[in-house]
């Protein structure tokens, strides 16, 4: 799985290797030593949100698929996945769908967005444009393997047939009454399978989709992050 870069994730990271830097600049202590402790950050809900008000997931613009309605699926998933997890009144109706324009030009279209808040009589809307990839990655692996004759640990090299999935989503947060955008955001995802069938390319949409429900659950939830600090023992 390949995570996703943050600010917080590079500005966490250049801390760290200043920390490293000073560390390796200072003099030998006769004792102590640079101690890495975790500590949990807590972090406020990216939406300002009060319980009972309507949300209304619309229906995500995907790209085609042969059997799957990426769009459609991904819309399902959001809605359930919203309403277990918020005291938000998210609207049991089947997702309205969404003009066909750039997802800057969509995200501020203020005049479909207020008219679709008005005739679903919701206080939120979730919308967005979606990208699922599946693309060939087969080829040449190594592994380390116990060999019949000697019995001893050989390394090898085998043709492997592997599928690529990558789910791209970028996601609006809207307000209902003026069409207003709330907040935006770019969710990835992806990871490599060995050779099956077709049907598990739904199973891994899900999955997929699963690796990103902290990130939908951070935009109407407090949540918290664990990150590593240096104290110096002696």
């Amino acid at each position: 799985m390949i995570g996703r870069c943050s600010y917080s994730g590079r500005r966490l990271c250049a801390n760290v290797a200043a920390v490293a830097l000073l560390f390796a600049a200072a003099p030998v202590a006769d004792a102590g030593s640079w101690n890495q402790v975790p500590i949990e950050l807590p972090l406020p809900a990216k939406l300002d949100t009060d319980p009972g008000e309507s949300l209304l997931v619309a229906r995500f613009r995907a790209t085609d698929h042969d059997w799957i309605d990426v769009g459609l699926e991904i819309s399902r998933w959001m809605r359930r996945q919203l309403a277990r997890t918020t005291a938000l009144d998210v609207l049991d109706v089947p997702p309205p769908p969404i003009p066909e324009q750039r997802p800057a030009q969509l995200a501020v279209n203020d005049v479909f967005w207020r008219r679709l808040g008005n005739d679903f009589q919701a206080d939120l809307i979730v919308a967005g444009v979606a990208s699922y990839q599946i693309d060939d990655r087969s080829g040449y692996v190594t592994e380390d393997v116990i060999s019949n004759i000697t019995g001893q640990t050989v390394r090898q090299s085998r043709f492997a047939e592997m599928t690529g999935f990558r789910l791209r989503v970028e996601i609006f947060f809207l307000k209902g009454d003026n069409g207003a955008l709330l907040h935006n955001d770019v969710w990835q995802e992806e990871t490599v399978r060995g050779e099956g069938n077709i049907r598990e390319h739904l199973e891994v949409l899900f999955e997929l989709l699963e690796s990103m429900a902290d990130d939908l659950s951070a935009v109407f939830l407090p949540t918290r992050i664990t990150e590593p600090r240096f104290i110096w023992v002696e």
